[in-house]
């Protein structure tokens, strides 16, 4: 009876004051060992999540889209009214704007959804033995459905300019297109695991954060074209955003890419800073849990 009783007890987890990486192999083994296993999890988080964002609100799924669309709507009221003189980028203007602040709130959103994961299941975290990928691949489901309603907006408007001749599309433009929104999400998901470690014990980061974003948007071509002159038209184009953000929207209008080197450099810096944060958040895990149950 006792050995029938012990057999049907739950696996036990071990830890020990000795490094993970002192058995490197075994260490990568479990990191994409726990991304696979945590994927039925993640959809349930991401489900419960996404239910519980929208839930009290009268305008459920359409506040994923209202701030693009009032943001593009300013930006596009400051420019036809004069107020505002921008350089032609040859996409009109409505376009121009809407596309890339679908593509930069898809950045922010990869940006902050690390940390936003490991905050609103730091309970889970400290109570629970799980896969803790299943917060970050939850974050990412959310990024995606809320990317999926922005685009029923952009994709009529592409359509009407289309229709108007103003834009021209060929087969590769949506094949493209996926890549380069891969490529955006991914750079931001990079930056933003690697502020994890620090941002869950300390609020500084996440308001740190929140005030580099708005500065941030005004030196990436989101609204604003690259300037022919100026100190702008230096320091955009040296923005990592510049690259992955004016690219894709290029790619989605069937135009020329003009930043195809340092698109490849900054997807390439993208996956060695994710790998690295990984890793550096697998190791650090323990402590970090400790530390938020004090």
């Amino acid at each position: 009876m006792q050995n029938q009783s012990m057999s049907s007890l739950p696996p036990h987890h071990f830890y020990s004051t000795e490094s993970s990486l002192r058995h490197p192999k075994r260490f990568f083994k479990e990191m994409f060992s726990d991304l696979w296993l945590g994927r039925g999890l993640a959809f349930t988080l991401a489900k419960r999540d996404l239910a519980a964002q929208y839930r009290q609100s009268l305008l459920g799924y359409v506040w994923a889209f209202l701030p693009v669309l009032g943001v593009t709507g300013l930006f596009t009221f400051l420019k036809l009214s004069g107020a505002m003189q921008l350089s032609n980028s040859g996409i009109p203007y409505l376009l121009f704007s809407l596309v890339g602040t679908t593509l930069w709130q898809l950045f922010v959103d990869a940006l902050n959804s690390p940390l936003a994961q490991m905050n609103s299941g730091r309970s889970m975290l400290i109570k629970l033995n799980f896969p803790r990928e299943s917060l970050l691949i939850a974050g990412i489901i959310k990024i995606w459905v809320n990317f999926g309603i922005r685009m029923l907006i952009v994709i009529p408007v592409v359509i009407f300019f289309l229709w108007k001749g103003e834009v021209t599309l060929n087969f590769w433009s949506p094949i493209l297109f996926l890549g380069g929104t891969l490529a955006v999400m991914f750079f931001g998901l990079a930056l933003g695991l690697f502020l994890v470690p620090l941002g869950v014990l300390f609020q500084d980061v996440q308001k740190a954060l929140a005030m580099l974003i708005s500065f941030w948007m005004f030196i990436t071509p989101v609204v604003i074209p690259i300037p022919e002159a100026g100190f702008a038209s230096k320091l955009m184009p040296i923005n990592p955003v510049t690259p992955l953000l004016d690219n894709t929207r290029m790619w989605l209008l069937g135009m020329h890419a003009e930043y195809i080197t340092s698109f490849g450099w900054v997807v390439l810096v993208s996956l060695v800073c994710f790998l690295w944060s990984w890793l550096v958040l697998r190791v650090s895990f323990p402590h970090i849990i400790a530390r938020m149950g004090m």
